[in-house]
């Protein structure tokens, strides 16, 4: 009889189960296995997936883990291929293999083989990850396991990631958020999703898609797992020697605001349940009105014009990875059509520009600690209403717009579920905190999932 070992778990709860015998890590694995071997939606989620490779890994932790204990041993996790990670190959969503210095691990996937986690795979990206709809025409699009009847897109461009843990293919997933491409798809796959700021974690051993604003984050399927797994890779961290002492506190005192411009292009739907949690947030928190956030309006305007990520990622294809040029995802490579045009001039100009709008902004949280706002503002479309590239480009507009801002001005920021659209899909909350507060975020975040509930409670 299956074990549901992993079926509304947490990581502490695993974990003690692992440490007092009552399963193993091979246990887990063949779970694993099993709901994919099951579930076409499972399968589509991952670009690559061993079977044999995850029980010969699970194999040797069960072996070790009675002398190397570690708080994320065993815990399966998915992996989105920009990641090097041992034994697989890199494709970054592109349909040829990426160069073989992209399998090396960087220091994320070293903290993950430290503590013998189980990597079940390397799941879909949108080539290059430029995009945040989730759209991939070579590998395919991971279906979103929220609508049995319509194949809806996943999020992006951590296609894969959300569709792995609800298919229980992984209880945490690896990302990466350079416009929103953790919180999207954690968004609309009824997930947490966590974007540290730029410099806290490092980016080596990951395909680049902009070095200017790319992070790695995670997904998973609480608050509570995200702070589990947050304190083991902030270990390496220079901020966490700094923040040692700062524990994370779920009874903290916060004030919050609101700003109008995220939810002036908000289905109606979105709009008023995103409204019912904000009141009741209320009852434990304060409410303030903010000063105007006109960097945001200012951010997300530059962000239309391609920020810096499309005159980067322009430099990285056209050099590097010129080999794949041709063969661009089209969607991917109109981003870039014009940038041959964008002077270093103006590159530059552009991004002493970001960096005073987040030192601008930054200084107005002395008033707030949190603004709150819809992560996502549309019901995750039909992926055959988007074949026509303007329609396309509309929904890929919408689905970054409420994200892109965060990175563009250098702050932190968590999706957290909170209720259903008319489509019956996850509708997210994003909470937005200063550069390098990601503890206080997490307090604050951890405390409203205590209030509201987490996915379980408002989803199910």
């Amino acid at each position: 009889m299956k074990k549901n070992i992993l079926h509304k778990k947490s990581f502490t709860e695993i974990n003690e189960d692992l440490v007092l015998g009552n399963i193993s890590v091979t246990d887990i694995a063949n779970e694993v296995i099993e709901n994919y071997d099951s579930d076409p939606v499972a399968k589509s989620a991952y670009v690559e997936f061993n079977s044999k490779t995850i029980l010969q890994k699970a194999s040797q932790i069960d072996k070790i883990k009675d002398s190397k204990y570690h708080p994320l041993m065993g815990i399966p996790t998915s992996v989105k291929d920009l990641y090097g990670v041992e034994n697989y190959k890199t494709r970054a969503g592109s349909p040829k293999e990426l160069p073989e210095k992209w399998e090396k691990e960087g220091p994320i996937l070293n903290t993950l083989q430290y503590h013998n986690s189980l990597i079940t795979g390397k799941t879909h990206t949108v080539e290059f990850a430029f995009g945040g709809v989730g759209i991939n025409p070579h590998w395919g699009t991971p279906i979103n396991p929220w609508d049995n009847n319509n194949h809806r897109v996943p999020g992006g461009s951590s296609a894969g990631a959300g569709v792995s843990l609800c298919t229980g293919t992984a209880a945490l997933a690896l990302g990466t958020d350079t416009a929103g491409s953790v919180r999207i798809p954690a968004s609309v796959t009824g997930n947490v999703g966590l974007k540290t700021t730029k410099n806290r974690w490092s980016t080596d051993g990951i395909v680049p898609l902009s070095k200017s604003f790319d992070t790695p984050g995670t997904l998973t399927h609480t608050v509570e797992d995200t702070i589990y797994a947050f304190e083991e890779f902030d270990k390496p961290s220079l901020y966490y020697k700094n923040e040692k002492k700062l524990v994370i506190d779920d009874d903290i005192d916060f004030k919050f605001t609101t700003y109008d411009w995220f939810n002036e292009k908000c289905d109606n739907h979105i709009s008023s349940e995103f409204e019912k949690v904000l009141t009741a947030i209320e009852k434990k928190s304060l409410r303030t009105s903010s000063k105007n956030l006109n960097e945001i309006d200012e951010a997300y305007y530059l962000f239309t014009q391609g920020g810096l990520a499309a005159a980067e990622f322009a430099s990285f294809i056209n050099g590097e990875m010129s080999h794949l040029k041709d063969s661009l995802d089209p969607n991917v490579a109109f981003r870039i059509k014009d940038m041959h045009t964008f002077s270093a001039i103006e590159y530059l100009q552009r991004k002493d520009t970001f960096e005073e709008m987040s030192l601008s902004i930054n200084s107005k949280f002395d008033e707030f600690d949190v603004i709150i706002t819809p992560t996502v503002p549309i019901s995750p479309p039909i992926v055959s209403d988007l074949a026509d590239s303007k329609k396309y480009s509309e929904a890929n507009g919408l689905m970054l717009r409420n994200t892109s801002p965060v990175n563009l001005l250098g702050l932190c920021a968590i999706s957290i579920p909170i209720a259903l659209d008319q489509n019956n899909m996850p509708i997210g909350m994003q909470i937005i905190a200063p550069s390098f507060k990601e503890r206080k975020l997490l307090s604050i975040a951890q405390k409203i999932e205590n209030q509201i509930g987490n996915k379980y409670q408002n989803l199910d």
